[in-house]
């Protein structure tokens, strides 16, 4: 698929799907599945299935497969670790969890399987790689990857530009840059 084709899937539906990548415009991608997605609560722990699609350097989380946007911002693979660890929840329906890392979060998912985390692992590792020699101009860029990357790009700066929006307002009510609380 060529970047006119995206274009064309990107307009037909919503005008905004190409800012916000639908599952299934993100095409032959590096891996995709179900993982169980770790959300500590107040009160309980609580496990969330997603639908999950590698590609172009980032991971983005879904709802169902044929969700119009992903949950929450993609994560960025050249800027995280992955590594499966014990699972230390207070729920130990499952053995073993892959941690995705960065030095703001950390996001923890599980499958049914134990063998599925290893093949993430593998293909986050391959894309971290890939992503690399792709920037340093070593590599050639896919149409699908240069679609995932693009959609990622914006959608990491257009939280940034939220968050930009967010500090100038708290700054101007309460006259300090970042919380209420200084």
């Amino acid at each position: 698929m060529d970047a006119k084709e995206h274009s064309l899937i990107a307009t037909e539906t919503s005008g905004d799907d190409y800012f916000y990548p639908s599952a299934k415009s993100l095409r032959n991608p590096k891996k995709q599945g179900w993982l169980i997605k770790y959300k500590p609560g107040c009160f309980c722990d609580v496990w969330k299935r997603r639908w999950v699609v590698l590609q172009g350097g980032y991971i983005f989380k879904f709802e169902r497969k044929d969700s119009k946007r992903p949950k929450g911002l993609p994560i960025s693979v050249t800027e995280t670790s992955a590594s499966i660890e014990r699972n230390t929840s207070d729920t130990d329906q499952y053995g073993k969890v892959l941690c995705i890392s960065s030095i703001s979060k950390k996001q923890v998912f599980a499958t049914d399987d134990d063998e599925e985390l290893y093949e993430w692992i593998e293909a986050i590792q391959k894309a971290k790689n890939d992503t690399i020699k792709q920037r340093l101009g070593h590599m050639e860029i896919g149409s699908e990857d240069a679609y995932a990357h693009r959609a990622g790009a914006r959608l990491e700066k257009f939280k940034a530009r939220i968050e930009g929006r967010d500090a100038a307002l708290n700054q101007g009510r309460f006259g300090v840059a970042d919380t209420p609380f200084g």
